[in-house]
């Protein structure tokens, strides 16, 4: 179980309970749009790993960045829509 904090079509950095070796590979699955019903599974590799200094004793103690095997583009294109419409929130 993780939390995404970052996330690009090439990859993402998640918050995790447990940490996991750099060169690991993972599976994951995105909700696109986040709060869609649509399910993206995606294979990736751990790139970094390092302590969450912003939860180092709670529940999510590791910060691990994963680099996609392959580039996601809907999840590019899903993120663009949420940055758009936020901007569009923002002026109105």
């Amino acid at each position: 179980m993780a939390i995404s904090h970052n996330a690009s079509g090439l990859g993402m950095l998640l918050v995790t309970a447990t940490t996991l070796e750099v060169g690991a590979q993972v599976n994951i699955v995105v909700q696109l749009p986040p709060e869609g019903s649509e399910e993206k599974k995606v294979t990736g590799r751990v790139v970094r790993v390092e302590k969450n200094l912003d939860d180092p004793e709670g529940i999510w103690p590791h910060r691990v960045a994963v680099e996609f095997e392959q580039p996601v583009a809907e999840l590019d294109q899903a993120l663009a829509g949420l940055a758009k419409d936020g901007i569009a929130r923002l002026q109105k």
